[in-house]
C-alpha cells in the first residue's frame, strides 16, 4: 500500500441508518472546528495556558497513537517511510491540516523528517480567542504526530514546532528528531507528555484556586488593617511596621533625590546595614513599588528582600501602596494648607494689616523660628525640579531650619548667629553646594534678603530674596547661583524699581567700551573711573589716590571719556557711571564675566 492512494471515500464509511462514522475502522464524530476552538478556550480558561498546553499535547497524542494502530493493521506496509507519509495524509483527510513533507530519513538509529502545515485550524482558533502568542500553538498536532510515531518507531521521538502562524509565521513548520540527538531545549517538551489526567489538572487548578482565595482573603484583612490603623492617626513607620510584619520583610518608603527614607521599618540590624551602605549600588535585595496618585508619584516603598516576592506578598503590596498613597496624599494636602497660612502671613505683613503684637502671636502659631530674633529669608528657584522635590530634600537636610512654599518658590527663614558676619555666606555657599551635588542637571537661583531686625520686615527680606533670584536668572540663565542682600543693596532700590534685563542693558550700554578696552588691554581704566567718582571729580585727589602724575592721570580720563557714552563732566552723565559701576561691581562680586 502507497500512502498517496490513500483517498478519503476509500476510508471513510458513513452509515445513515445507525448514525455512525468510522474512518479507518475507529469510529468519528463529526465537529465544527469553531465548536473545538470554544472547547480549546474553555480548557485555557479553567487550566491556565500552561497546564492547558499539557493536556492538548497529550490529547493530540493519544488520537496520533489510535490512528498509528488504525492504519498499521487495516493496510500492508512495506516501508516505514509509506506508514508515516499515510499518517500525514490521514491528519489531511480528516481536515485538521494539510501536511507537506519536506525531508523524511528514518534509520535503526537515527530518525529526522520536517514538514510544513498550511491551514491550522488550531492556530487560526487560538488566535481568535487568544491573538498572537510568542511560541507555537499547534499542540494538538505536535502531540498527534509524536503519538503516531511512538505507535509506529521503535525509538523516542522528540517533536516540536518551529514556525507556527499562531506567532505571526506565514506557515506553520514542524520538526521531528530522536531524542538523543535533539538539544536540552527541544527536549524540554517531553515533560508534557506524562500521564497526567485531567482530574489531576483540576485538582491542581482548583487547588491553586484555594491557596490563591486565601491568599486574597489575607492581603484583604492586612489591608483593612492598615486602612483602619492610618484612620487611627499612625504615623508613617508604624503602618510600614505592619506591612513589614505581614511580609515579614524589612520596608522603608523613599522619595526621589532624598538621602534617607521618608520612612522605614527594619526587621533586623543587619537589614538597617545592608540598606544604608549598599542601597544605591546593590538592586538585588530591592523590589520597589511606585505610590502614586492621579499619576504624581508620591514616593516608592522599597522592599527588602533576597527573595522573589511570592504572590501572596505581591497582593499584600498592592494593597498596601494604595494606603500609602493616600497616606501621603493627605500628609501633601495637609502641607500644602500649611505653606497657605505662611503665604499668606507674608502677604498680611507686606500689606500691614495687623498691629506688631497681633502678627508676632500670629508668627507663633504657625512659624517654627523665633520671631523676636534676627531672621533672614532664602528664595530658591527652579524651572527644572517640582518645588514639592525640592521642599522634601530640604526639609530631610535641614531639620530645624522653616521652609515652606510660597507661589512655586522654597522659602527658608533662616535664624541668624550673633556676632558671626560669615554665617549667611557661608550657609548659602554650602546650600548651593548641596544641590548643585544632589540635583546634578538642575539649575537654581538663590537668593538671600537682608537681615529682618523686627517681624515687620521679614516681607521686605522676602521681597529683596526674590527680586536677586530674577536678576540672577538674566545675568547666568544657564547654570546654578547664589546671591545675598550684601551683594546688591547699593542697587536694590533700582532692581525694586526697575526691570533686571533694563538694568543690564543700562549697565551694558554705558561701561560697554571700555569693559572691552580694559579687557584687550589688560587695563585698569574701569578703576580709574570708580576712584575719580569716589573723589567727586577732583583731578589731584584722584591722582593721588591711584599714585599719578597729573599729566598722567588726565591722559586715562582723556581714553575714558572717548569711549564712555556719557559726558561725566555733567552731574547726570556721573550719575550714571556711578549706577552703572554699582551693577557692574555686584556682578563681578559673584565671580560672573559679562
Amino acid at each position: 500500500m502507497k500512502a498517496n492512494r490513500l483517498v478519503f471515500e476509500n476510508s471513510i464509511d458513513v452509515n445513515p441508518r445507525s448514525g455512525i462514522i468510522k474512518f479507518n475502522g475507529n469510529r468519528m464524530v463529526l465537529k465544527s472546528a469553531e465548536a473545538l476552538g470554544l472547547f480549546r478556550r474553555d480548557i485555557i480558561q479553567t487550566l491556565n495556558m500552561e497546564r492547558a498546553k499539557g493536556f492538548l499535547l497529550r490529547y493530540g497524542w493519544a488520537c496520533g497513537y489510535s490512528a498509528g494502530g488504525s492504519i498499521e493493521k487495516i493496510y500492508n506496509w512495506k516501508e516505514i517511510n509509506e506508514l508515516i507519509m499515510a499518517g500525514a495524509a490521514i491528519h489531511t483527510l480528516e481536515g485538521v491540516v494539510s501536511v507537506q513533507i519536506d525531508l523524511l530519513e528514518v534509520s535503526d538509529d537515527k530518525f529526522e523528517m520536517e514538514g510544513k502545515w498550511f491551514h491550522s485550524y488550531e492556530a487560526e482558533e487560538h488566535v481568535r480567542h487568544f491573538g498572537f502568542s510568542e511560541e507555537g500553538v499547534c499542540w494538538t498536532l505536535i502531540g498527534y504526530v509524536a503519538g503516531f510515531l511512538a505507535k509506529v518507531y521503535p525509538k523516542e521521538v522528540v517533536v516540536y514546532e518551529e514556525k507556527c502562524r499562531g506567532k505571526r509565521d506565514e506557515y506553520c513548520k514542524f520538526v521531528v528528531c530522536t531524542k538523543d540527538h535533539a538539544t536540552a531545549e527541544q527536549l524540554d517538551i517531553l515533560r508534557y507528555f506524562k500521564d497526567t489526567s485531567l482530574a489531576d489538572e483540576l485538582d491542581a487548578t482548583y487547588n491553586e484556586l484555594k491557596i490563591l482565595n486565601n491568599s486574597i482573603v489575607y492581603s484583604d484583612s492586612i489591608h483593612k488593617q492598615m486602612t483602619h490603623a492610618m484612620l487611627e492617626g499612625y504615623t508613617l513607620n508604624q503602618l510600614l511596621h505592619l506591612l513589614g510584619d505581614a511580609l515579614k520583610c524589612s520596608v522603608a518608603i523613599e522619595r526621589r533625590y532624598l538621602m534617607k527614607p521618608i520612612g522605614y521599618y527594619f526587621m533586623h540590624e543587619a537589614d538597617e546595614h545592608l540598606y544604608v551602605g549598599a542601597s544605591r549600588t546593590k538592586k538585588e535585595f530591592r523590589h520597589e513599588y511606585e505610590i502614586l496618585t492621579m499619576k504624581k508619584q508620591l514616593g516608592t516603598l522599597v522592599v527588602l528582600s533576597h527573595q522573589e516576592m511570592t504572590r501572596e506578598q505581591e497582593m499584600i503590596i498592592e494593597r498596601s501602596v494604595t494606603v500609602f498613597s493616600v497616606y501621603l496624599y493627605t500628609q501633601m494636602q495637609i502641607a500644602q494648607s500649611q505653606w497657605k497660612r505662611k503665604s499668606d502671613f507674608l502677604d498680611e505683613i507686606m500689606n500691614w494689616q495687623s498691629s506688631t503684637e497681633a502678627l508676632i502671636k500670629k508668627a507663633r502659631n504657625i512659624f517654627y523660628f523665633d520671631p523676636s530674633k534676627n531672621n533672614r529669608v532664602i528664595v530658591i528657584t527652579s524651572e527644572h525640579e517640582e518645588p514639592e522635590t525640592l521642599h522634601s530634600f530640604l526639609t530631610t537636610e535641614y531639620l530645624n531650619i522653616e521652609c515652606f512654599i510660597k507661589n512655586q518658590e522654597v522659602l527658608l527663614i533662616l535664624e541668624e548667629c550673633e556676632q558671626n558676619d560669615a554665617y549667611i555666606p557661608n550657609f548659602i555657599k554650602q546650600l548651593t553646594t548641596c544641590l548643585k551635588e544632589r540635583f546634578k542637571q538642575s539649575v537654581f537661583k538663590i537668593g538671600a534678603g537682608q537681615s529682618a531686625e523686627k517681624l515687620e520686615k521679614i516681607g521686605s527680606s522676602y521681597n529683596e530674596a526674590r527680586l536677586i533670584c530674577q536678576f540672577l536668572c538674566y545675568v547666568t540663565p544657564l547654570q546654578t547661583q547664589s546671591a545675598i542682600y550684601e551683594n546688591f543693596q547699593h542697587i536694590m532700590l533700582f532692581l525694586k524699581t526697575t526691570n533686571p534685563r533694563e538694568l543690564l542693558q543700562f549697565y551694558e550700554e554705558v561701561l560697554e567700551d571700555l569693559l572691552k578696552y580694559d579687557v584687550q588691554n589688560n587695563a585698569t581704566l574701569i578703576y580709574t573711573l570708580e576712584v575719580y567718582l569716589n573723589q567727586n571729580g577732583n583731578v589731584n585727589k584722584t591722582a593721588k589716590a591711584l599714585n599719578l602724575s597729573i599729566p598722567g592721570f588726565r591722559y586715562r580720563m582723556e581714553k575714558i571719556e572717548s569711549l564712555l557714552r556719557d559726558d561725566i563732566r555733567t552731574g547726570d552723565g556721573r550719575f550714571r557711571c556711578q549706577l552703572a559701576l554699582k551693577v557692574y561691581y555686584a556682578i563681578e562680586a559673584l565671580g560672573i564675566k559679562k
